[in-house]
């Protein structure tokens, strides 16, 4: 008899048991010493080695059992302890190591994130096809962040390097943060304005449409970092030319070239997105609305945008994730946001700094994501959800 196996399961247990073998963590003595490696199996604290090997060994003999509830519920649940015990010996043992240091500090080494990545394949691996509610999906897939939280709020996390470099610029993160979202979400809103209504000529004038996408399409194509560069001599010569621009902010560098190049980039998905919402409406929808004597308007507001807003809300969605990445290079052109730490990590060879920057960045884009996912949902009417792709 042939055995079957779940590959995905499979795959995220090879990658755990894969991880035990690679340094695990840093030790360092400053924050821009290269550090010591300390394996798994070497951490002068935290759970036996045999422990996370035993939750991957029972994963991969999961693989190999038939699919059912109870054994999907097995592998999330192994998946969430494997995750666990890696966050615990890595707090516990930077406690231990750094003790005795002045300046000492542990980083998370290339064993402890491919751990993290293992424990995702595991958890999202089984709940993907799960027939569970969303709010208790959404309850397991955060129950790893939540623990981390958990640590982080505690002091358990202190002797991480990365923790240690918020501590050090807690206001200036804020700062940095609140500067990040303005930025991104005023593009994101401006882009809007500007790409719903051009999806709507483009899809009313149909001779518009080469030109409007043509435009968009061609913005798209422009390495950003060459887009925030354009971006200043212009903007340098009107602030120069007109005293007024300048008293508003609009200058060369700073925020007002970021904000003009993140609305450009972000107008392609909502632009394109208006315009594949209201094509996808049937013609005999349309039909039916005229028929009851519904004027231009009345069709528009009461028929097209309804029936197109949820595939318009998929292209914000994508420019928004869009935009919170882009943001970050808006740094190099003095418009701040998360992105300073990261260049400033660059500039100085201070990896966690590099790191402090970059986990906001994507913990920012997955919630946001998810959160307006789940908008979309809601205003997807039932009959209508098998056009989205989430």
């Amino acid at each position: 008899m042939r055995l079957a196996c779940e590959k995905t399961t499979a795959l995220g247990a090879v990658i755990g048991i894969g991880a035990l073998s690679l340094p695990f963590l840093l030790m360092k003595e400053n924050r821009v010493a290269l550090g010591v490696p300390y394996l798994y199996h070497a951490l002068p604290s935290g759970p036996h080695v045999l422990l996370p090997l035993t939750l991957l060994v029972l994963s991969l003999a999961a693989a190999f059992l038939p699919e059912r509830p109870a054994v999907r519920a097995a592998k999330i649940v192994l998946g969430q302890l494997y995750l666990a015990v890696m966050l615990l010996a890595l707090s516990l043992s930077g406690a231990v190591l750094v003790a005795p240091e002045a300046f000492g500090r542990v980083s998370p080494s290339a064993g402890f994130w491919l751990a993290v990545l293992a424990a995702y394949i595991l958890i999202q691996g089984s709940l993907k096809n799960a027939p569970v509610v969303y709010p208790v999906r959404v309850f397991i897939g955060a129950a790893p962040l939540i623990l981390a939280v958990g640590l982080f709020l505690g002091g358990s996390l202190d002797s991480w390097a990365v923790v240690m470099e918020f501590a050090n610029r807690r206001d200036r993160f804020m700062s940095e943060l609140s500067t990040h979202l303005s930025i991104s979400l005023t593009a994101v809103g401006l882009a809007t304005l500007i790409g719903v209504p051009l999806g709507v000529l483009a899809w009313k004038q149909r001779y518009l449409e080469k030109p409007v996408f043509g435009g968009v399409n061609g913005l798209q194509t422009i390495p950003s970092l060459a887009l925030f560069g354009l971006m200043i001599a212009p903007l340098a010569y009107l602030s120069r030319q007109f005293p007024l621009l300048r008293e508003l902010g609009l200058r060369g560098i700073g925020n007002a070239p970021a904000l003009i190049a993140i609305t450009f980039y972000a107008l392609l998905p909502i632009t394109r997105n208006a315009y594949a919402g209201l094509a996808a409406i049937e013609t005999g929808v349309i039909d039916s609305g005229r028929g009851m004597g519904m004027t231009r308007v009345e069709l528009m507001r009461y028929v097209e945008v309804p029936i197109a807003l949820p595939i318009m809300l998929s292209g914000v969605r994508v420019s928004t994730v869009q935009a919170i990445g882009n943001t970050a290079v808006a740094a190099l052109i003095g418009a701040g946001g998360l992105g300073a730490f990261v260049f400033q990590g660059l500039g100085q060879g201070a990896p966690d700094l590099i790191v402090m920057g970059v986990l906001p960045i994507i913990a920012l884009s997955i919630c946001v994501d998810r959160g307006l996912a789940v908008i979309i949902a809601v205003l997807t009417p039932p009959g209508q959800k098998d056009v989205l792709d989430d």
